[in-house]
């Protein structure tokens, strides 16, 4: 199943940006505890100011990390996006099926 397909299933409102699915930071949290609450393995998330000509910038100071054996928790993961500036408009988050 894709992430895009995921993210429908989740109710999840994205954009297409290639083939990467931006979330806006409105509804990051939401995907959060979607990765968590459905079982998936939480690799990170790459940060983005989106401008009105619909280009993207990254922001590479908060972008995230995570291996599948140093997950941080829910809430540890929740509370790094809300730190974020907001400059940060948008996300792409990273994570897979645990089995």
């Amino acid at each position: 199943m894709s992430q895009a397909e995921i993210f429908l299933s989740w109710r999840i409102p994205f954009v297409m940006f290639g083939r990467e699915c931006l979330v806006a930071r409105t509804n990051a949290v939401d995907v959060i505890k979607q990765i968590y609450g459905n079982g998936f393995i939480f690799l990170g998330y790459d940060a983005f100011a989106v401008f009105p000509d619909g280009k993207r910038q990254p922001i590479t100071d908060f972008c995230a990390s995570f291996s599948a054996g140093n997950q941080p928790s829910i809430n540890a993961a929740t509370d790094s996006l809300k730190n974020d500036p907001l400059q940060v408009a948008h996300y792409v988050f990273v994570f897979k099926p645990s089995a």
